[in-house]
C-alpha cells in the first residue's frame, strides 16, 4: 500500500513544475484530474506522459473533468447525447491506457428530489449503461471506479449496495471526506464495497472542517488502517484535499510520513 497524492494538469504554464514538486516531495503514485478535452489529444497527453515518467511517477487513476455531468451524458434516455457521452468517455479511457492509469474515478448521477428513487424500467436502462462503460474500459486495460460523492446518488449506501449488487464488474473508490459531507461514517460505504474497493481518497475532518490533510483532523487512522490491513487491501491511498487546506509544502510532506508511519504499524 503506498501514499500517492492527486494532481490537476495546468497547462501549459505549470505542468513541468507541478508534477517535479511532487516528485521532490517523495511522491509517488499519482490520480491525474483532467480539466479540459484538449489534455486528452496530443500534443499534450504525451506531454504529461513525458514528464510523469521523468519524475519517476506512476499514475493510478484519473478523474473526468466531466464528472459534474455524466448522470445526463450517460444515463439519461437521450439517445444521441448518449452516444456522444461513451465517445466522451472512451477517449479517457485512452488517455488513461497512455497514462498506465488502471482506473477512471467515477461520480454517476447527482443526486435531487426526484431522482432518489427509479422506476424499474429506468433502473435496468441505467445499469445497461454501467455495463456498457465498464465494457468499453475494459477494451483499455482501465476498471471504473464508482466514487462516494456527497451530491450524488452515490452518497447513499443504499445505492452504492443495489449497484453492487447489479454491476459485478464495478469497482470502487472510497473517499472519506464526501463520506463525512454526506453524514455518514467511513464504515457505511466500505462495508458494502470493500471486497471490491480498488482505490482510497484519503483525507481528514473535525468539527469545523470538513475537508483537511490527513493528520491534522479527527479520523482515526489506526483503526482505519487495521480494517484494511484485516481485509487485505492491496491499493493505494491517495491524499485528496484542496489548495485551500494547505499553505506549504511540508505539510504535505509530513501528512504522508504520517500515513506512511500509520500504514507501516499496522503491517
Amino acid at each position: 500500500m503506498q501514499v500517492g497524492i492527486s494532481t490537476a494538469c495546468f497547462y501549459p504554464e505549470a505542468l513541468e513544475e507541478t508534477f517535479s514538486q511532487i516528485a521532490n516531495m517523495g511522491f509517488k503514485n499519482i490520480e491525474i484530474f483532467f480539466n479540459t478535452e484538449s489534455e486528452l489529444h496530443e500534443p499534450v497527453i504525451s506531454e504529461i506522459k513525458n514528464i510523469v515518467s521523468e519524475n519517476g511517477l506512476e499514475v493510478i487513476s484519473i478523474h473526468p473533468y466531466t464528472s459534474l455531468m455524466e448522470g445526463m451524458l450517460l444515463f439519461s434516455d437521450y439517445k444521441r447525447r448518449t452516444q456522444d457521452g461513451f465517445e466522451q468517455y472512451k477517449r479517457y479511457f485512452e488517455a488513461a491506457k497512455k497514462l498506465g492509469a488502471k482506473y477512471l474515478t467515477f461520480h454517476g448521477e447527482r443526486l435531487t428530489p426526484e431522482s432518489k428513487i427509479d422506476r424499474e424500467d429506468v433502473w435496468q436502462r441505467k445499469i445497461e449503461r454501467y455495463h456498457r462503460l465498464c465494457s468499453i474500459a475494459k477494451e483499455f486495460d482501465v476498471t471504473v471506479a464508482q466514487e462516494n460523492v456527497a451530491w450524488c446518488k452515490s452518497s447513499n449506501p443504499e445505492y452504492l449496495k443495489r449497484l453492487y449488487q447489479d454491476v459485478k464488474e464495478l469497482r470502487y473508490t472510497l473517499d472519506l471526506k464526501q463520506g463525512h459531507r454526506a453524514g455518514h461514517v467511513w464504515t457505511d460505504y466500505y462495508n458494502i464495497i470493500y471486497d471490491r474497493l480498488k482505490n482510497i481518497h484519503i483525507n481528514d475532518f473535525d468539527e469545523n472542517h470538513s475537508c483537511l490533510l490527513p493528520s491534522e483532523g479527527s479520523f482515526d487512522y489506526t483503526e482505519f488502517f487495521k480494517r484494511l490491513k484485516k481485509d487485505n487491501y492491496k491499493g493505494d491511498v491517495i491524499i485528496e484535499v484542496y489548495k485551500s487546506n494547505y499553505t506549504t509544502k511540508q505539510q504535505l510532506i509530513n501528512s504522508a510520513e504520517f500515513l506512511r508511519n500509520k500504514i507501516n504499524n499496522n503491517l
